[in-house]
């Protein structure tokens, strides 16, 4: 219990520095007054915006087409071949 309220002020923390270093810009918050007419009178975002934006960032990331990480398939390819060439 006595864990709980730390970790909490740190991830409130993280969340509020990623949306001040990658999140924020005028096209999301452009974007925002769009989608919520109500939500235009607000001039700073709210942590409940900044949540939102991250968590969809995330989930972006997750399944987007083509990961930084993801293989070359022709170099799978040749890998595949190298390996079956050396085998047989």
């Amino acid at each position: 219990m006595s864990r709980t309220l730390p970790l909490g002020l740190i991830a409130y923390s993280l969340v509020i520095l990623w949306y001040a270093h990658h999140g924020h810009s005028p096209a999301v918050v452009t974007e925002h007054h769009r989608r919520a007419p109500w939500y235009r009178t607000n001039a700073q975002p709210r942590f409940d915006d900044m949540l939102a934006l991250l968590r969809r960032t995330i989930i972006a990331a997750r399944f987007s087409v083509i990961r930084p990480v993801q293989s070359d398939p022709a170099k799978i390819t040749d890998d595949e071949l190298t390996w079956a060439n050396a085998i047989g």
